[in-house]
């Protein structure tokens, strides 16, 4: 407790002080604080702790990577502050719509993940003793296993209306409360008893037929029920946020404790049944329409996608909703497809830290690439995202290739999940428990071990010492003797040489991008800054890249959000393919028309593949002209850093 204390007291400090949050939650690894001022947050120290994997600004938050023991550090700062989980009113409307949304997903769902996935290893393990006639159907202990590991998704409405309301800052009861009475025991059945009374939009695809009214009003209900869904509860919930809100701001304070409740469950569940419910079902369903059509069309495609954009969106904690989509086809089908295509993923960071644990000399690195192996074995692939494959670009992309691979075989196979659980002991939720069939279990097992061997291999294979920083072996260090090449990098216009956290564009500002500078332009030209390739030239001529002889990646940035200028400011004089020598102009500029246009001028000059040098200096700061000295990069002697026109 101790030491949850210390990192609790150093991120409260950190972030701008008590005063400065506004709320603060969590999910499985990261901690997510809304603040009310971003600029009082430090995250150069918060970066540095060895306590923290990392932090970022996404879905309008501060997010700190801390790790599986996130739940500890967070119950530490809300004893130290005293402040509340949740999103305040005024937080909710800040940010995009997708933002909102994958932050609403991400509060409702994830409270539920432990659960789901302990269920699920359960149901896993319930089709596997089945299937090898450990015990038999209907015995007790068959009946038993079956309802511990079908519990959490039959009463699905009830977790979720606890959870939504406390994303809607709700009572919780009253969200469970509502989500019993749609699957309350034979509903379904009773609702749908007899001969239909009329039909709503018969004749079409979204004919639904009235058996039962009330008062009158048609009561449209799923024969199926709502056991399993998503959907229903959380909008029905959300409506019954809005009608408790009213119900606590008119009715006496007396009378509040009971009947804000009896008025909210009794008003929340007849719109909800009578409205909100079947409009909901028809989203789900076409949710669930729309996706099969898109797989119909091109299944390899269609997964393709969702297998390669999965491991990216955990980086902004914006992977939610597609598991919301799995979950939503799970209800609808008792598998999911979707769900096992991103099955693989976990593996491919398992190999990649197990490959730089194996590979590294650094004691540092390897005290983060174990714990990150773990991690990814129970499907917690944060901690191995930000310590070991994204600070090294192309391990992360090694495990998208194998996700790829391993998730293409399990689509291909038709290998669908019968149980939602994750990480190695989510292999058994592959079994059919319907036929006992063990083929999707050893298709899982192929897909898994392709995928953890493809980024293995690519990991071991492309390592190269010095990689993981710059004291590799923890035993000596680097020294002016040691560097065998180095080169200049030259000014690429005619300004002022500022700090690159002056940018003003946060890509640039806390060197995502690569190290190097900010120049204020004083005149509308850009000149080469080495002698190289132009390996990249926006059709608007607002960046290049260039690739120097010796291996320097160098982008030019001009401006923020210049992409939206109107054409003809920027001239391009030469194409994307041409070699250049230091100086030659590549593009004109219309500085002033800039100006008035009111845009940023900073012009960000960075090197990309920083990762691949000791360092990068900057050599002035303050005015320089074309050509003057601006930057040097630094290579170790062991490095080998490719030169323009080498294959990558």
């Amino acid at each position: 407790m101790a030491n949850f204390e210390k990192l609790a007291a150093f991120i409260i400090q950190n972030v701008g002080g008590e005063d400065n949050i506004e709320n603060i939650s969590h999910c499985m690894t990261r901690l997510r604080i809304k603040l009310k001022d971003d600029s009082k947050a430090n995250r150069s120290a918060i970066d540095a702790n060895n306590g923290i994997i990392s932090s970022q600004i996404a879905e309008g938050k501060l997010q700190v990577i801390i790790g599986t023991h996130v739940g500890d550090v967070y119950e530490e700062i809300i004893r130290q502050t005293g402040k509340t989980n949740g999103d305040s009113k005024e937080g909710e409307k800040k940010g995009s719509f997708i933002n909102r949304f994958a932050a609403l997903i991400t509060k409702i769902v994830v409270p539920s993940l432990g659960v789901l996935c302990a269920c699920g290893i359960i149901a896993g393990l319930n089709s596997v003793l089945l299937a090898t006639g450990v015990i038999q159907a209907g015995s007790g202990t068959n009946v038993l296993l079956n309802a511990m590991g079908n519990a959490c998704l039959t009463f699905f409405p009830v977790i979720l209306g606890y959870t939504s309301a406390k994303a809607f800052g709700m009572d919780p009861f009253v969200g469970m409360i509502l989500g019993a009475v749609l699957i309350f025991p034979g509903i379904a059945d009773t609702m749908n008893a007899g001969n239909a009374i009329t039909t709503i939009f018969s004749g079409t695809a979204f004919a639904m037929p009235v058996y039962k009214t009330f008062f009158g009003l048609p009561i449209v209900f799923p024969k199926t029920g709502y056991t399993s869904t998503l959907i229903p509860i959380m909008l029905i919930t959300w409506f019954a946020s809005k009608l408790e809100v009213s119900f606590k701001k008119n009715i006496p304070a007396v009378l509040k404790q009971f009947m804000v409740p009896f008025l909210t469950i009794l008003l929340g569940s007849i719109v909800g049944i009578l409205l909100i419910g079947p409009v909901s079902m028809v989203l789900q369903n076409a949710l669930s329409a729309s996706l099969n059509f898109l797989i119909s069309k091109s299944k390899i495609l269609a997964f393709a996608v969702i297998t390669l954009i999965y491991q990216p969106l955990v980086i902004f904690g914006l992977h939610w909703p597609l598991i919301t989509l799995g979950l939503i086809e799970f209800a609808t089908n008792a598998n999911s497809l979707i769900v096992a295509a991103i099955f693989p993923a976990s593996f491919t960071h398992m190999a990649a830290c197990l490959a730089v644990f194996l590979r590294t000399k650094s004691t540092k690195m390897k005290n983060i690439s174990l714990p990150a192996f773990l991690s990814a074995c129970f499907c917690i692939i944060e901690p191995s995202i930000y310590g070991v494959t994204l600070p090294v670009k192309k391990r992360f992309g090694f495990c998208m290739v194998g996700g790829l691979v391993g998730g293409s075989i399990l689509v291909l196979s038709n290998s669908p999940m019968y149980a939602i659980s994750m990480g190695i002991t989510g292999v058994m939720s592959f079994v059919d428990p319907n036929t006992g069939s063990f083929a999707g279990m050893i298709w899982c097992a192929v897909a898994c071990i392709a995928a953890f061997a493809v980024t293995f291999c690519l990991t071991w294979f492309s390592y190269h010492v010095g990689e993981d920083g710059k004291n590799e072996d923890d035993t000596a260090s680097f020294h002016e003797a040691s560097i065998n090449k180095k080169e200049i990098i030259y000014s690429p216009m005619k300004g002022e040489v500022r700090e690159l956290s002056e940018m003003g564009d946060q890509a640039f500002s806390n060197g995502q991008l690569g190290k190097g500078v900010c120049i204020i332009p004083e005149e509308g030209k850009i000149v080469s800054p080495c002698e190289g390739v132009i390996s990249a030239l926006f059709p608007t001529g607002h960046a290049i890249g260039i690739k120097s002889n010796t291996g320097a990646e160098v982008l030019i940035h001009v401006g923020k959000d210049t992409y939206n200028l109107p054409e003809g400011i920027f001239k391009k004089l030469k194409a994307q393919g041409d070699k250049v020598k230091t100086g030659d102009t590549i593009i004109e500029f219309d500085l002033n028309e800039m100006k008035k246009n009111g845009m940023n001028t900073g012009t960000a000059v960075v090197v990309t593949n920083t990762k691949e040098y000791l360092d990068i200096m900057n050599l002035k700061m303050g005015m320089i002209d074309y050509k003057d000295k601006l930057m040097v990069t630094v290579v170790p002697e062991n490095l080998q850093v490719a030169p323009a026109g080498a294959k990558e």
